[in-house]
């Protein structure tokens, strides 16, 4: 990882941030709500989530 640029460092921890708040939001979900998602909806859902970052901040 020595030849990334700071942006991609950010973007990669941005990713990483959205990917385990979406995976707790399930896990609170299904706990609380009794209701589940597949891993493909969690998928979806982490991808439409970075796509909103990405619209909101330009990245």
């Amino acid at each position: 990882m020595k030849n990334i640029t700071r942006k991609q460092q950010r973007s990669m921890a941005a990713y990483l941030v959205v990917t385990a708040w979406n995976i707790w939001k399930k896990r609170n979900r299904r706990i609380f709500e009794q209701k589940a998602l597949t891993p493909p909806q969690i998928l979806q859902m982490i991808q439409d989530d970075i796509k909103l970052r990405q619209g909101a901040c330009g990245t």
